[in-house]
């Protein structure tokens, strides 16, 4: 029996060294730790007292009168009558029930609404189209040499800017090279 079990190998296993070190070196950190903290009692004391006053349940208030009620309603009252604050009115207007929350029209309108109406739509429309032209006059001028040269056009059209762009503008003419395979064009 002896034979069948294997000779242990001599000395301490080799993950023991490395736990030793780790466990020394986390020793010396608190050691240091300790050696740079400021041990001060009594700014320690002023600062639990200020804790214990801090959450509340323990701190004493001085009453100025002996609790004589046998409940804990309060039996004293205001005789005044309270004033309505803004929020109260906001309160009420907005949520009115009996104001309709839509109005529905039968599709007649009298004869001078749609005349204002008309005269208004006129007047917008006036008003965005010299807009429009305005700022198609500014990108003419931006645009100015290119204009010259017959390569842009701008107009416009109501409420659009319509630029033009003619043909020699674009891109310059492509001619078919004798070295370029059918359907492709060469640039020269």
């Amino acid at each position: 029996m002896a034979d069948d079990c294997p000779k242990c190998e001599e000395g301490l296993p080799a993950w023991l060294a490395t736990f030793a070190d780790l466990m020394s070196l986390l020793m010396c950190f608190f050691v240091l730790l300790l050696s740079f903290a400021e041990m001060d009692a009594i700014r320690f004391k002023k600062m639990a007292e200020s804790m214990k006053d801090a959450f509340g349940v323990q701190k004493e208030i001085p009453t100025n009168e002996i609790v004589k009620g046998t409940s804990v309603i309060k039996q004293e009252f205001s005789p005044g009558k309270p004033e309505e604050t803004l929020m109260e009115v906001i309160r009420q207007q907005t949520t009115d029930d009996t104001k309709e929350n839509l109005d529905v029209h039968d599709g007649k309108q009298s004869a001078d609404e749609i005349e204002v109406d008309e005269e208004m739509k006129a007047a917008m429309q006036a008003q965005i189209e010299a807009e429009v032209e305005q700022q198609a006059e500014e990108l003419a001028e931006m645009l100015k040499e290119e204009i010259e040269e017959g390569m842009l056009e701008v107009e416009t059209e109501q409420t659009k800017i319509i630029i033009r762009i003619q043909e020699k503008g674009s891109f310059p003419s492509s001619l078919c090279q004798d070295s370029c395979p059918p359907g492709r064009m060469g640039l020269q």
